[in-house]
């Protein structure tokens, strides 16, 4: 039964460590990769804008060369 015991006693200190470890990795991914995963995604946001301007630009040309001729 002691040995029992200490075996358990032995496995919930392993699993307390574990759990540390994962509380640290979550919070590497928490500042660090979702920063840069941000970022990427700011720029893409930024490009996909001036895209859309230069599509909106194009549409108004058409329409101005449709109403008033090439």
């Amino acid at each position: 039964m002691v040995d029992l015991d200490r075996k358990n006693e032995l496995e919930i200190v392993q699993i307390r460590g574990d759990l540390r470890l994962l509380a640290q990795k979550v919070e590497g991914i928490k500042t660090n990769d979702l920063r840069h995963i941000q970022k990427s995604i700011d720029n893409i946001t930024r490009i996909l804008w001036g895209v859309g301007f230069l599509i909106l630009g194009q549409i108004i040309v058409g329409i101005k060369s449709l109403l008033i001729g090439g």
